[in-house]
């Protein structure tokens, strides 16, 4: 059957009492039309409800499940998720609701051919809550009896999110398996009726409405309304405009018209009458039209496109958005704080009559928040910096901005800073589907001067006997300096702490090669070398034979050659024959002849140390 609305408020009153009793030999009617205001020539559909020996409604339009029936703790009776037919509120298993969510009736006498009848519906899947859909197909919803004061319960019909109604729920699907059209018979508001089954045809039945698996209180929501338990025995449906019809008609007045329908029990005779009135008036549309997709830091505009006065009366529903502003007819800008596709509904109200709803959607796409760090942000020159995108979600494309004027497109550059200063860093970041979000940290990076060390010594060569030299740096920008002279150092003290210049006196001869680590203020480095040279004390052969054969053929002092000095020989009988400064040790004796001479050998930097001794010629 198509869905039934209820126009008249005295239902209310005529069915309060049916929770509990079974009402028998009277006949009941009310006729309905939506809509009841019209423009002219357009489709009214006449609707009746009622029956003989009709046994029990509940239209939940008091605000509870009803006398003696239970639900599940957090249900709501209102109409958070677009009304039904005739716009008042119903019973909703929203985000509040644990599982299972049940409705349970209180027991009814249900002997013989009896009927239950109730309009339901399923959210559409993706949905903002408490509007969300159900998608997988053991998610759906078992209408059942019990006949045992609910101690077991039988099936009756399981409503697979599909649209397919089931005989019972055994198997409706493996948990998990989700419906790929989230539109089905069931996202609409509809009436459906079911036999009572013989074996539940007793003096104590009890119904309930049951969902026993969902992915969260927060999915998987639906609703019920204008539940009837009816036993009717031969009936007569009569409207004054036509023949005998048991399926609501449609009419096409073109002027106020009143309708009347007579229901007539062909058994016992009874009888009952009711009528409704059509108003014809002009009808607004309720077209608009919406920006989308947009991003989700964005909004969208929306346009009221139809044919409503300035007197009409506007019912826009925007699926959780913000109104960011707009009245009455708009236009609209409306944000969402959240992405996937939001739907925009419009009613339209105008001198009483009400507009089809349109409904349109908006596609929210994530724009990404730009985040990153750097693995060091201060450093010395050349500063090398690793930055790590840490955007949200991450994005496709990259443009970074390195405040040096470098830039890179890559998501997580590497960048050496060469000149010291301070640097602002930006990153661009952009999704696949062109949102976008930039962040920059000012003088985010600090490149610190880096020192230059340099080193001379004062010789570069001296010997054991005048072992001190002086070593001095003209480098800049330091604050600490460290020297290491190379070697074991006097009582171990071989390195200093002095700036910028220092002495050292070495214990013994080598090379050495002397460091000096300076450091700034900020802790840059830098290092210079540099080596010296302390010559052994020289020593003295006493005989040469200076034959040309090559060996001890000149008079030869071990080291001389490389220290200051001054060589003076004498004969026996003190008479200088050979004199030279800075000796190399190439004389051979020249012309003398064999024997003992004596010599004086001054050296050292200053020529201040002296050696006297005697030198012996043979020849043969």
């Amino acid at each position: 059957m198509t869905t039934r609305t209820k126009i008249f408020s005295i239902i209310l009153i005529m069915l309060a009492g049916f929770y509990s009793v079974s009402v028998q030999a009277q006949c009941t009617v009310t006729a309905a039309a939506y809509p009841t205001t019209v423009c002219a020539g357009d489709p009214v559909t006449l609707t009746s409800t009622g029956a003989c020996g009709y046994l029990m409604y509940n239209d939940f339009n008091n605000g509870t499940a009803g006398a003696g029936w239970v639900a599940t703790t957090g249900v709501s009776f209102s109409n958070p998720c677009n009304p039904t037919a005739d716009g008042t509120i119903y019973m909703w298993m929203g985000s509040a609701v644990p599982i299972p969510r049940t409705l349970t009736t209180i027991d009814f006498n249900v002997n013989g051919a009896c009927e239950i009848r109730f309009d339901m519906k399923y959210s559409t899947q993706s949905q903002s809550s408490p509007c969300e859909g159900i998608d997988e197909y053991d998610e759906g919803i078992t209408l059942q009896y019990s006949i045992n004061g609910g101690t077991s319960w039988v099936d009756i019909a399981y409503f697979r999110p599909d649209g397919v109604i089931l005989p019972n729920a055994i198997a409706p699907g493996s948990n998990n398996t989700s419906i790929t059209n989230y539109t089905t018979p069931f996202t609409v508001w509809d009436n459906y009726s079911f036999p009572v089954p013989s074996a539940a045809q007793t003096n104590s039945t009890r119904f309930r409405w049951i969902q026993q698996d969902y992915s969260s209180m927060a999915n998987d929501h639906w609703g019920l309304d204008n539940i009837e338990i009816l036993c009717p025995s031969n009936v007569l449906v009569q409207w004054s405009h036509g023949p005998t019809v048991f399926d609501p008609p449609t009419v096409y007045p073109t002027s106020d018209t009143t309708y009347t329908v007579t229901i007539t029990d062909t058994v016992s005779g009874l009888t009952a009458v009711d009528s409704v009135h059509i108003d014809v008036k002009p009808v607004p549309s309720s077209d608009f039209n919406v920006v989308s997709p947009i991003c989700s830091d964005l909004f969208s505009t929306i346009n009221y496109t139809g044919t409503g006065s300035s007197a009409s009366s506007f019912n826009w529903l925007f699926s959780g958005g913000s109104i960011l502003s707009g009245t009455g007819a708009g236009p609209y800008t409306v944000s969402w704080p959240v992405s996937g596709t939001m739907f925009v509904s419009l009613e339209v109200t105008d001198s009483g009559c009400v507009s089809p709803v349109t409904y349109d959607s908006v596609v929210v796409q994530t724009t990404p928040v730009a985040g990153f760090v750097a693995d060091d942000i201060n450093g010395c020159a050349p500063h090398t910096v690793n930055f790590t995108d840490l955007s949200n979600p991450s994005g496709t494309i990259w443009n970074w901005t390195l405040g040096d004027g470098s830039n890179s497109n890559i998501q997580n550059p590497s960048h050496t800073y060469t000149t010291p200063g301070l640097y602002d860093v930006t990153l661009a970041v952009e999704s696949p589907e062109g949102c976008n979000d930039t962040l920059t940290y000012t003088n985010y990076i600090e490149v610190y001067e880096q020192p230059v060390a340099n080193i001379s010594a004062d010789p570069l060569t001296t010997s054991i006997m005048d072992p001190e030299i002086i070593f001095s740096s003209n480098s800049m920008g330091v604050n600490d300096w460290f020297w290491n002279f190379g070697d074991p150092g006097s009582l171990g003290n071989n390195t200093s702490m002095l700036p910028p210049s220092v002495s050292h006196v070495y214990s013994a001869d080598g090379h050495f090669l002397v460091m000096l680590v300076v450091t700034s203020a900020n802790g840059c480095v830098d290092t210079a070398y540099i080596n010296v040279e302390v010559i052994a004390e020289p020593s003295f052969y006493n005989i040469i034979t200076p034959d040309g054969n090559g060996q001890n053929d000149v008079f030869e002092i071990l080291n001389a050659e490389r220290i200051p000095n001054e060589l003076v020989v004498f004969n026996r009988w003190g008479k200088k024959v050979y004199e030279a400064t800075n000796y190399q040790n190439d004389w051979d004796g020249g012309d003398l002849s064999d024997g003992t001479y004596y010599y004086i050998f001054i050296y050292g930097v200053e020529l201040q140390n002296e050696y006297q001794g005697t030198l012996t010629i043979m020849r043969k």
